[in-house]
């Protein structure tokens, strides 16, 4: 009574109108929007943590693969849906001679080969049929003046002299297949033929929760083959990890004195093999890095992606896109098909890196599925007698960017893929080998494990015919071998190399709806993105991004002591940017994980790499 009397009182004076407005809007705040600030998220994950205790415990990802988050976004993409099938080969190189088989053409072909381990090749000059000792032909037909066909062949010359002596009698290939961007969701969803397969002719172990260690493939590849760690952060007990190797060490200088991963195979009798179906390949690519300067292995493919995507004739550069049944991954898996049977008097150890299949598609992986099997089938014997790593480098990273801010996208970006069979003599259970790997598969693991156990097969197990079981820490190895009894203490984000935006053990979420809080932090993300531009003295190339709108506000629950955020943003010139961030609430301080982009950027950061390539740089035109 004595509140409507007051407004009898009052409602006739200045402002009154005003005042009422605004008690109104803050009643409406209180009580309808802070209530809703902070609600919890339903995880589509089977178990989540909810002790706030990420130092020890790790809540391993299990959720179903065919969520309904991802099954709008499968399209069927595939190159050679259409392509022409009742195409056959002009020409051919069988046996050192190389042959027209089209009768009537008229063709030539040129021998080239790669300058180091550069992209660039040299090219000799055009030559009929006839024998040839070269690893590498451009075989092209005319008709009436016109480029009317064109091929690149390869074959392989077995390197003299031969490697030392191998340590160790009659040791194992080891064949490792790398499917850039392939994460443990799509290689179920899209294979779904050859990983049963695998596993029920080869006694394939998959290993579920492998956590990526950095953002891109270079970030990850080092790890794996060399052992370091080039990008830092924090762990989810904010420890800081330290990058072995500062960027002069691992991207403005050669890597050829480093001890890598073909070097030591190689010192250990080993004929060795790197293939890579993109010819920017891993360590000179992003961001525009010299990597090697000779090639680091016996054979290296290089040459045929060069030519395909840069130096050869425009015919030939046509016959990989998918047209013609045949993409690039199919000429890499030839490569490998001919290595594997030019190497009968020596062990091998090849490394495939196939970039074109799942790369920017998160079904891509769906057209090699039959391919695998037939492929794995054709060389059943050889395969059946070596161990064979399936070793993706990160999940999908491109392409989907709203996806990526899902419960289930945003954690299959970190969920590389990982698959191991072993020769078949030592899958019995008198060794325990696939009882270990089974054990180990069950627990959170990461590329520098990987990376232990080729060297563990490499180095250590055949001194013991492949039965030892017991840990053993290698020297200078940050991993642990999945072949061997792993150490007891827990496995999780605080105790494993693995910095906190990129761990996949799963912690009771809160989706964060206050637009406040929202666009405080929107603005403090983009402001640490225009510091890290004046950090990598590029501002003046670069323009200077608006928040838009913040797509995603999540609240991790990984420790009581602080609060941990991960954040979208969109802005203007349409980039969207990702973080992790620690928040005090108390003076609004804010410590940045790295900050990634779920945009496809494309070219639209190039200007920078003249100074120090930035990704997170929009050129100004």
């Amino acid at each position: 009574m004595r509140i409507i009397l007051i407004i009898r009182k009052w409602r006739h004076e200045p402002g009154f109108i005003a005042y009422v407005s605004v008690f109104l809007y803050l009643l409406f705040i209180i009580l309808f929007t802070s209530s809703n600030d902070s609600i919890k998220i339903e995880s589509s994950f089977k178990n989540v943590d909810t002790t706030r205790n990420g130092k020890e415990v790790c809540a391993l990802p299990i959720y179903d693969f065919w969520h309904e988050s991802v099954k709008p976004l499968l399209k069927g993409h595939n190159p050679m849906k259409n392509c022409d099938k009742t195409f056959r080969k002009w020409t051919e190189l069988e046996n050192g001679e190389w042959r027209i088989v089209k009768e009537g053409a008229n063709c030539s072909a040129r021998c080239f080969e790669g300058i180091g381990a550069k992209k660039e090749v040299v090219f000799q000059e055009w030559m009929k049929p006839g024998k040839t000792n070269c690893e590498f032909i451009e075989a092209v037909c005319w008709e009436n003046n016109t480029e009317a066909y064109g091929y690149t062949h390869s074959q392989i010359i077995p390197r003299t002299p031969k490697p030392p002596e191998t340590k160790f009698p009659s040791p194992p290939n080891v064949l490792v297949f790398t499917i850039d961007s392939l994460n443990t969701g799509m290689a179920k969803r899209s294979l779904p033929k050859f990983l049963p397969y695998f596993q029920s002719k080869f006694s394939g172990i998959e290993f579920p929760f492998v956590n990526k260690v950095g953002e891109n493939s270079q970030p990850n590849g080092f790890p794996l083959w060399f052992g370091k760690r080039i990008e830092g952060g924090r762990t989810v007990a904010w420890e800081e990890l330290k990058p072995d190797w500062n960027e002069t060490e691992y991207c403005e200088r050669f890597l050829d004195n480093k001890t890598h991963i073909f070097k030591e195979f190689k010192q250990h009798g080993y004929a060795t093999a790197l293939i890579e179906d993109w010819y920017q390949t891993l360590l000179d690519a992003w961001p525009f890095c010299k990597g090697f300067k000779e090639r680091p292995a016996d054979h290296g493919f290089r040459p045929i992606p060069s030519v395909f995507e840069a130096y050869g004739l425009k015919v030939t550069r046509y016959h990989l896109k998918g047209k013609l049944c045949r993409e690039t991954h199919h000429a890499a898996m030839e490569y490998l098909e001919q290595l594997m049977r030019a190497y009968r008097d020596r062990p091998l150890f090849t490394w495939t890196w196939l970039n074109n299949i799942a790369h920017n598609y998160i079904d891509g992986p769906a057209r090699a599925d039959q391919y695998l099997v037939d492929y794995f089938e054709r060389n059943h014997q050889i395969l059946d007698d070596s161990f064979v790593l399936f070793v993706a480098d990160h999940g999908l990273r491109f392409g989907y960017g709203n996806y990526f801010t899902t419960e289930i996208g945003s954690f299959e970006r970190h969920n590389p893929y990982l698959a191991i069979s072993v020769p078949k003599k030592y899958r019995g259970s008198e060794t325990g080998l696939l009882d270990t790997l089974k054990r180990n598969s069950q627990q959170l693991q990461t590329h520098f494990d990987t990376r232990a156990t080729l060297l563990d097969i490499l180095k250590f197990q055949p001194m013991f015919n492949f039965t030892d079981r017991e840990h053993i820490k290698i020297q200078n190895e940050i991993g642990d071998s999945l072949i061997r009894k792993q150490p007891d203490e827990p496995r999780t984000c605080a105790t494993l190399p693995i910095p906190q935006q990129y761990c996949i053990c799963q912690v009771q979420k809160f989706e964060i709806r206050n637009k406040i809080l929202q666009r405080n932090l929107g603005k403090k993300l983009v402001d640490h993105v225009h510091y890290l531009l004046a950090k990598s003295n590029v501002s003046q190339l670069c323009e200077q991004y608006d928040l838009e709108e913040v797509t995603s506000l999540i609240e991790y629950d990984y420790t009581k002591s602080w609060n941990t955020y991960k954040i979208s943003a969109k802005t203007t010139f349409s980039a969207h940017f990702e973080t992790l961030m620690v928040y005090n609430e108390n003076d609004g301080s804010v410590n940045f994980g790295k900050v990634v982009r779920l945009d496809t950027y494309g070219s639209t950061a190039d200007c920078t790499k003249k100074v120090k390539f930035q990704a997170l740089c929009h050129c100004k035109k």
